[in-house]
């Protein structure tokens, strides 16, 4: 009987153990990052896509993310290296060049300069240096095009750099290197001294660009900026990956950067800026693509794009 009794216990906890509702573990591959904004509910976030003539062919699509990332590669006319010195950002409040990580308030004209030297004075002596500043750095952006053409026209497919592809531009190169979205004249002491291949991220100090250990704050000016042009970078490319902090893959020299997770706090705190508009308007008069990050802000598309973590939309052929 105390046989009998002790299964008929073990049946009924068996029963209720299946009925009950219990939490789950899931595993996700280290490429894979939850936004702070996961909770979001992406199924009820509309957007008129017909508001920006250019994203029309997106109203009706039952895979934006897919179609957006096409859509960008299929409309992108790459310029070369040395001619992105000449995109120049500028101050809505000036009308000088609106610098990258500055924090003099010197008025820069509109000009490269001597090789990145400036006379801002118009003295005959340069006191002012840029660079063209790689936000998401060419040392951590190891793909090539599939055909390892280092000038490209159009858009024709990436892969993986398989070691054989010189991951560094010159003035001649058209490319993922050359890409408008990603190039910004930027103050040349905080470019080589700070910036340098380190990924973005708190430091723990907060005003001006700054260095701890190997984590580089923009400053709190330029961290909105850096957010969406590094969206748009991950979007546009296959492979090239957005982890978080607490990614094994956040190593410097592969194609993973960051920090994903900081990245939409700096896109909340640092909204879209008249000069972020004009810049994408101008890009988008000689690229021939637009950043949908800056176009689509204020509907909150990252909620849409990273609701899932990091969109690796791969090429077809891939």
């Amino acid at each position: 009987m105390k046989k009998i009794y002790g299964l008929f216990i073990l049946i009924v906890m068996s029963f209720l153990l299946v009925g009950c509702k219990t939490s789950s573990i899931t595993t996700l591959s280290p490429s894979v990052t939850i936004p702070l904004n996961q909770n979001t509910a992406t199924t009820s976030i509309s957007i008129d896509w017909a508001a920006v003539s250019y994203y029309s062919s997106l109203e009706g699509s039952d895979d934006i993310i897919t179609d957006m990332a096409l859509l960008l590669r299929d409309t992108i006319s790459y310029v070369s290296y040395g001619d992105a010195r000449y995109n120049y950002a500028i101050d809505s409040k000036t009308g000088f060049q609106y610098i990258l990580y500055d924090t003099s308030g010197t008025n820069v004209p509109l000009t490269w300069g001597d090789g990145g030297a400036i006379d801002t004075d118009d003295n005959g002596v340069a006191d002012y240096y840029v660079d063209r500043e790689h936000i998401w750095a060419c040392n951590d952006m190891r793909i090539m095009p599939v055909n390892k053409d280092r000038t490209l026209d159009s858009y024709v497919g990436f892969t993986i750099n398989d070691g054989t592809f010189e991951y560094r531009p010159d003035n001649s190169s058209r490319g993922h290197f050359s890409d408008l979205f990603n190039l910004w004249n930027a103050v040349r002491s905080v470019n080589q001294k700070l910036h340098s291949d380190h990924f973005f991220g708190e430091t723990g100090t907060i005003g001006a660009p700054n260095l701890s250990g190997s984590i580089f704050y923009p400053g709190d000016e330029y961290r909105g900026d850096i957010a969406r042009s590094l969206f748009y970078m991950t979007l546009m490319y296959p492979y090239l990956t957005l982890v978080d902090e607490d990614s094994e893959n956040a190593n410097e020299g592969t194609i993973y950067y960051g920090f994903l997770n900081i990245l939409l706090e700096w896109n909340r705190e640092d909204p879209v800026s008249e000069e972020e508009i004009e810049r994408n308007e101008t890009i988008y008069e000689t690229q021939g693509n637009r950043n949908p990050f800056i176009d689509f802000y204020d509907e909150d598309i990252v909620a849409l794009i990273f609701s899932s973590g990091d969109p690796n939309v791969l090429d077809a052929s891939s």
